[in-house]
């Protein structure tokens, strides 16, 4: 799993996730893969669903809005429908997740042609978690197997990912259960049972909303020999805050912006 070997082997640095949409573009886009390609982030972010048909393709919202206010469920549309209703909008094109996997390899053939670029990790985060043995097979196909983090798994879909792709990375998306509305009332009770849960399905970490997070949540996950994924960190003040709590990953919309904290951060520690 590489993927792994270089989260352990960047135990004391932090990996940058670049957002779905990143750097002011169109979310799940051609341009926001290209841009993540050009910024100094190591994962890749990406939206994934299922339409009617089971075509999977990149997209966020779960429902298509119309003029008339009627809202229609992307999975009860098929691929065709959905196509053709968001081109007459003159929107992007949509990019099936064949198109993305095409897209990944032509992206990587410049980096061939230029060494001091690096090839990013993708964070696939699941809305349609039906799709998730099928991404599997189209990913090994691709011989993409070791870059890819499952997230959006809520505890169903641990479940699934632990039946269907047990040798994958995937992380449970746990923040209902540190809600104040869970019924564990005490923080220190919800934090073990997040833990619990995410190790008996074999979770590799656990991604959470950073305003959800602390840095006793943190080291806390961390002793239970699990990564800790927050998401999305997009003001400079909020970025400095999170920095704080030594997470393995933060998610944000500007990563050359994190990176710069980072290294000034970095420079500090050095001359303490």
């Amino acid at each position: 799993m590489e993927f792994l070997h270089i989260l352990k082997e960047k135990s004391n640095k932090l990996l940058v996730t670049v957002h779905a949409g990143c750097c002011n573009t169109q979310p799940n886009s051609r341009e926001s893969i290209v841009a993540a390609y050009n910024s100094p982030a190591d994962i890749v972010e990406v939206d994934v669903r299922a339409s009617l048909d089971k075509q999977i393709f990149l997209m966020h919202d779960e429902n298509l809005d119309f003029p008339s206010s009627e809202k229609i469920a992307m999975d009860n549309l098929s691929w065709k429908e959905i196509q053709y209703i968001v081109n007459s909008r003159q929107q992007d094109n949509l990019l099936s997740f064949d198109n993305f996997c095409d897209l990944i390899e032509e992206l990587d053939g410049f980096i061939l042609q230029n060494q001091s670029l690096k090839k990013p990790f993708f964070n696939l985060d699941i809305k349609s978690i039906s799709v998730l043995q099928a991404i599997a097979i189209k990913v090994r196909s691709r011989k993409i197997d070791n870059r890819i983090i499952f997230s959006g798994l809520d505890e169903e879909g641990i479940a699934l990912a632990h039946n269907y792709i047990p040798d994958m990375v995937y992380l449970f998306n746990a923040d209902t259960f540190l809600s104040e509305e869970s019924a564990l009332q005490n923080i220190e009770d919800r934090i073990e049972n997040v833990c619990s849960i995410a190790l008996r399905y074999g979770c590799k970490g656990v991604n959470l909303q950073w305003t959800k997070a602390s840095k006793e949540l943190v080291t806390h996950i961390h002793e239970r020999g699990l990564f800790v994924t927050l998401w999305t960190v997009d003001e400079e003040s909020d970025m400095k805050q999170v920095l704080q709590y030594n997470p393995d990953s933060i998610t944000t919309n500007y990563p050359d912006k994190l990176f710069y904290l980072m290294k000034k951060l970095m420079q500090s520690a050095e001359l303490s």
